[in-house]
């Protein structure tokens, strides 16, 4: 009676190598009777592409390769994510077909692969290169799979993994503009148009937060997420949008602001106030010494700021430093 549990235990172990076995059995022959949905040739195109069109419905972004990058063809150029435009090559580079499905053109709408259908939520994928212009149409999700076909090729394809990306211009933008490391800022310097001027240091290198200059008669104690967040506000931007600084009817600025980094990094920046939105320019940049910093300044451009942000970056003396 005593072997009964060890005899159960054996058993069982034995019967859960033997599902595992067989799922690993499964998966092989799945990967074997499977095949690469690109060809060689189509494949190799990848690297030499030019142009990208995605659309769905009356949604449609188009992506081209701009000054040594890719950029948004909507937004003049403006660089793209690049993460996003990576999750999009390895989906289309990785695709397997598990099976291939009717090639009867009468099927495609039901399939959700007519792109003339109304309301049709069918992603085609067009790729462009100086060689070959190829691309492919998403349909209906089938499992963990999808259904698809080559833009001029009636048969239908099922794939072993399914594409969902944004069709907006908007979110291909690559809006984190500067990411500077709160310990890496040495000092900060605030001036508002009316003259009001903020000034900030550190006290030592290994220091987080910022000190206020000149404000020994209110204690900083206990202000000093106020003070960090002004200042976080610029060094740590993420743009609402973006657009050529031309394009905008600019005046004198609201407010300047620069700060600098303990590796002798530089940066000069100036908000505006453009008919009740708000526009960030960066004026001037000098990279770190040693080292590496992430800042988009490329003076073509104007950012848009939102009214969290604005809040933020428009702080006075008297919002920093609060009296208990």
């Amino acid at each position: 009676m005593r072997n009964k549990p060890l005899i159960f235990t054996v058993v069982l172990t034995a019967v859960l190598v033997a599902l595992a076995l067989n799922m690993r059995g499964q998966d092989r022959v799945v990967d074997l009777s499977s095949r690469n949905l690109l060809s060689p040739m189509q494949a190799k195109q990848l690297v030499e592409l030019e142009r990208i069109s995605l659309q769905r419905g009356e949604g449609k972004v188009e992506l081209a390769r701009h000054e040594g990058g890719w950029g948004v063809v909507s937004h003049a150029g403006f660089p793209v994510q690049q993460e996003r435009l990576a999750a999009l090559m390895h989906a289309v580079r990785g695709a397997r077909v598990i099976e291939e499905k009717t090639d009867d053109p009468e099927h495609h709408a039901r399939l959700g692969l007519d792109m003339r259908v109304p309301d049709s939520e069918a992603l085609q994928v067009a790729l462009h290169s100086p060689s070959l212009d190829f691309g492919l149409i998403y349909g209906d999700r089938v499992g963990s799979g999808q259904l698809a076909r080559f833009i001029d090729n009636n048969q239908v394809l099922l794939l072993n993994r399914p594409l969902s990306i944004s069709v907006s211009a908007h979110d291909w933008l690559a809006l984190n503009v500067i990411d500077i490391p709160m310990q890496e800022l040495a000092t900060a310097r605030w001036t508002h148009a009316d003259g009001e001027t903020l000034e900030f240091d550190k006290a030592a290198e290994s220091d987080y937060n910022l000190r206020l200059l000149g404000s020994d008669e209110v204690p900083q104690g206990g202000n000093e997420r106020w003070i960090n967040s002004m200042v976080l506000a610029l060094i740590n931007l993420t743009a609402q949008n973006v657009v050529l600084r031309d394009d905008l009817a600019l005046g004198e600025p609201m407010l300047t602001m620069q700060v600098t980094t303990w590796s002798g990094a530089e940066l000069a920046a100036s908000l505006h106030d453009v008919d009740g939105r708000y526009w960030l320019l960066i004026d001037s940049y000098t990279p770190p010494q040693d080292g590496e910093l992430n800042v988009y300044a490329d003076s073509r451009w104007a950012y848009q700021v939102g009214i969290g942000q604005l809040e933020n970056l428009n702080k006075r003396q008297a919002d920093i430093l609060r009296s208990p």
